[in-house]
């Protein structure tokens, strides 16, 4: 490893450093209180990995249609050692993301050369919601970390064609379709690379077509799995609900404002700010000189088309997107490394006037990247406050209740309340506040309503409200939060 790439990871170890011991809460605080509860029923229910419980399963057993749990499970082995500690899982999407870095540099530097491999890492390291995410207790670093070796082991294969690279790549690929199902999207950079060696014989190689049957073996076995325990439950993270859930909604892409939220809200100015994006745009037209560089084209349309199948999911999610940054980064670093060797070689040579105002605007926008994603960094990390009604809150459900006892939490479906309370129970709508909802509940053995009245506000029936504190003993009531006995 070189020096210069041993730079860049410890300083991007060290962005990623911010806030690492901060309890689950903030921003996307509902899938890292999912996965944190899916590690820590791992840890203390002893079940397999292919038994994933999660903690709104009412009085259920839990077991939930999800994706593979590999993130989860690994962070309960660690369990065993230390202890039930967020900074665990916080610190696995740490290490995964340095393994992103070292694996984008490696890529990049066999396709384009050293000085495009460094830049590419630098601008990855830097970007804000790379750095939020890669510090979150959530399995999308892991995924990526797959993704990018499994790209980086299969063009080792195809350029030296040993079987040991074969092997290592099928196994990235398989584990970062199991982590996140869309993750089939990377056979497209694959299949043009595959063509790019062995032409129409592709279809017929058959350890391509090994590769290909069986990664798809592997993740249909795993979903048919997964269906079953919802069939058991009831309980799932929407996978299969198409046209109703997160994906083929098709007709949101006939929505100007789709393509606006995505594009200009979501990927410009959250993901590579907008000073990033305007670089990314002209990499876009860089001029490609060797075969292997399509391979990132392709990577980058396999992206564009899952944001296009998956439209509510892009919307809604921003780390949806966080795969876009990696091949970003990479047309970013080419037009930066173009206009610098430009400059650097300009020797006696005056600069002409259109490298001039193109190296003003690319220094510019390397100025306000760093700028851009410290501002949007704050607006990050301010969103985990430790005087937070969530803390508070669990604090006083768990001194007023047993370990298992059932409880219903009033947060909009987010379960970071019987998380951080280390109960279970049942998540509920606001409008579902009514008694009839909370004796159907109280049947199944519930014993407490809690919420945090910033969700209660302006949002339920006042009258339909007044009426469940008038039937249920009042436990707390303050300006933060009310728990109410059942």
């Amino acid at each position: 490893m070189s020096k210069k790439i041993l730079i860049i990871i410890i300083f991007a170890f060290l962005l990623r450093l911010i806030d690492i011991t901060f309890p689950i809460s903030g921003w996307h605080s509902w899938r890292q209180a999912d996965t944190a509860a899916m590690a820590r029923n791992f840890y203390s229910s002893g079940h397999s990995i292919v038994y994933p419980q999660i903690d709104w399963r009412g009085n259920t057993e839990g077991f939930v249609e999800s994706e593979f749990p590999l993130y989860q499970y690994l962070v309960s082995l660690f369990y065993l050692i230390f202890g039930v500690e967020e900074i665990i899982g916080r610190l696995l999407s740490v290490f995964a993301s340095l393994c992103i870095i070292f694996g984008l540099y490696l890529i990049v530097k066999k396709i384009l050369g050293e000085k495009t491999a460094l830049t590419a890492s630098l601008i990855y390291s830097v970007l804000p919601l790379n750095i939020y995410f890669n510090r979150a207790f959530m399995p999308e670093t892991v995924m990526m970390t797959f993704s990018v070796w499994g790209i980086y082991f299969f063009i080792r294969w195809i350029d030296d064609d040993k079987i040991t690279y074969f092997i290592i790549s099928f196994i990235f690929i398989s584990l970062a379709a199991l982590l996140k199902l869309p993750s089939l999207y990377l056979g497209l950079p694959l299949a043009y690379l595959s063509f790019k060696k062995y032409g129409v014989k592709t279809f017929y190689n058959y350890k391509i077509l090994f590769f290909t049957v069986i990664v798809f073996l592997i993740v249909a076995l795993w979903y048919y799995h997964s269906h079953q325990l919802y069939l058991l439950t009831g309980l799932t993270f929407g996978i299969w609900t198409p046209g109703t859930n997160k994906w083929l909604m098709f007709d949101m892409l006939l929505k100007p404002s789709f393509y606006n939220d995505l594009i200009f809200k979501s990927i410009a100015e959250r993901h590579l700010t907008y000073a990033g994006f305007i670089i990314f745009i002209w990499g876009l037209f860089i001029k490609r000189t060797k075969e292997k560089e399509f391979m990132f084209d392709f990577w980058l349309i396999a992206i564009i088309i899952f944001f296009l199948i998956v439209p509510e999911g892009n919307l809604s999610q921003e780390y949806y997107q966080l795969p876009f940054n990696i091949v970003a980064s990479v047309f970013i670093s080419k037009v930066i490394v173009k206009y610098y060797n430009i400059y650097v070689n300009r020797k006696s040579k005056l600069l002409s006037s259109t490298n001039r105002t193109a190296l003003v605007i690319i220094l510019i926008c390397l100025t306000l990247l760093p700028v851009l994603s410290a501002h949007r960094l704050y607006n990050f990390y301010k969103q985990e406050n430790k005087n937070s009604a969530i803390f508070e809150l669990s604090e006083k459900i768990q001194s007023v209740s047993d370990k298992s006892d059932l409880i219903i939490t009033v947060s909009e479906g987010n379960p970071v309340f019987l998380y951080n309370a280390n109960r279970k129970g049942w998540v509920c709508n606001m409008q579902d506040v009514n008694k009839n909802y909370l004796n159907e509940k109280k049947s199944k053995g519930a014993k407490y309503l809690l919420a945090d009245k910033t969700f209660l506000k302006d949002k339920i029936n006042p009258g339909s409200f007044a009426e469940v504190i008038k039937i249920f003993k009042t436990v707390s009531d303050n300006d933060k939060f009310i728990i109410l006995e059942l």
